[in-house]
């Protein structure tokens, strides 16, 4: 392959190693192991329900391998062979794949089973609250929220976003028009004009205005919610970026804890999530993008920091298309750890060992830029095959064996 032939250049022009020992006898070679393909498609034919972990991996390591059709097709036909306990990890892991995809609707029917039961796992739940809320489906949302936090009152999102929901159904002002009463003459009193709405996520709705005193428009994040863990969380994502000083990451001009709203650079191109839905991506482009994205990731690693949160929809785009990352509010140190069971951050991008909540390190923003590099990859015309095989390496379960992003860089620069 493409990338396996880029590594062993770049390992042919190492320093020669040392002269290997004298061969011993050689022995009969080992029989073929089978491909993890040849393993799962064995568990979907056969007659006892697999087991759970094993399926799960199988499967893992197919879309590691860029497989990801054959993966969920082989991940399908088990599933519907078998039904109970023993399926719902594989039917969640599917179902987040289906939903990262942008199908909706079959990740929603690979749900349906799990969240109709009494004893539904708590992550298939949030992931049906996420698909509700994407269709405006706000009630349906609101209950399956309040069914997680019935559970755990705790658990990563579900509290705010169930609190957002409720107040835009009782009609709040604040609701109805996010954050646009809320923040008109309040910021700095009266400092900033609200202008119109740029985008609403899980923890805030981003805003044009304009600052007055200054005579700029600017974008400003007003966050949902005024708890402890909105605070925390608003500082993270105003200072992170405050002590980076690159065109690659979005300028932090001010910040008001009381309102909970952080007044940035407005950034003129929008997001690649919204440009990956207006059509296909001519390929110059798209090499801008991912050689810039890279670049920027590069260097909040360098400074020291994980952002965590690495999506399409927190990639902005300069009118020279260089990418800008933003949206630093669950930015950790590298080597740092979050109090909690659960990792954070938008589930479909987040590694094996971020769901678990393992110490920050730059593999988990890797794997990440993996699977965005995947979706990008996919929208763009006569993308080089090289890049379909870089997001496989980048999305390894096994952390060590994704690339680094040196060697991402070189790699692209050549594709």
């Amino acid at each position: 392959m493409i990338w396996k032939r880029f590594r062993r250049r770049r390992e042919a022009a190492a320093p020669p190693s040392p002269p290997a020992p004298a061969e011993e006898p050689k022995k009969p070679p080992p029989p073929r192991r089978r491909t993890p393909e040849e393993r799962l498609a064995t568990l979907a034919e056969g007659t006892e329900v697999p087991d759970a972990s094993q399926a799960v991996a199988l499967f893992e390591q197919l879309l590691g391998e860029g497989r990801a059709a054959r993966a969920l097709d082989l991940a399908r036909r088990l599933l519907d062979r078998f039904e109970g306990p023993a399926t719902v990890p594989l039917a969640l892991r599917v179902a987040e794949t289906l939903a990262s995809r942008g199908d909706d609707e079959g990740a929603a029917a690979l749900l349906a089973p799990l969240v109709a039961s009494t004893g539904a796992p708590l992550p298939a739940l949030v992931l049906s609250a996420e698909i509700a809320e994407r269709a405006s489906r706000d009630e349906e949302a609101r209950i399956l929220y309040e069914r997680v936090l019935a559970h755990d009152l705790d658990f990563p999102r579900a509290r705010e976003r169930a609190q957002r929901l409720r107040e835009r159904a009782a009609g709040r002002p604040e609701a109805l028009a996010g954050a646009t009463l809320a923040t008109e003459g309040a910021m700095a009193r009266g400092r900033y004009r609200v202008e119109s709405e740029l985008g609403r996520g899980g923890a805030g709705t981003v805003f044009a205005a304009f600052d007055i005193r200054l005579r700029r428009r600017v974008a400003l994040k007003v966050y949902h919610g005024r708890g402890r863990v909105e605070r925390e969380r608003l500082l993270i994502e105003a200072r992170t970026p405050a002590r980076l000083e690159h065109p690659g990451v979005v300028r932090v001009f001010d910040l008001d804890p009381p309102l909970g709203a952080i007044a940035m650079e407005l950034v003129g191109g929008g997001a690649i999530r919204r440009e990956l839905g207006r059509g296909p991506i001519p390929v110059a482009r798209a090499q801008r993008w991912l050689s810039t994205f890279v670049d920027a990731l590069g260097f909040v690693h360098a400074a020291g920091f994980v952002h965590q949160d690495i999506k399409p929809s927190n990639l902005l785009l300069r009118d020279c298309d260089r990418v800008v990352l933003t949206d630093f509010g669950l930015a950790l140190r590298i080597g740092e750890g979050r109090p909690g069971a659960l990792g954070e951050g938008t589930l479909q991008y987040m590694s094996p060992e971020q769901r678990a909540n393992a110490p920050a390190a730059p593999s988990m923003d890797v794997f990440a830029l993996g699977v965005t590099l995947r979706e990008i990859s996919e929208a763009t015309l006569d993308a080089p095959e090289l890049w379909s095989e870089l997001a496989a390496a980048c999305t390894r379960r096994d952390a060590s064996a994704r690339p680094s992003l040196a060697e991402l860089a070189a790699a692209l620069a050549v594709a």
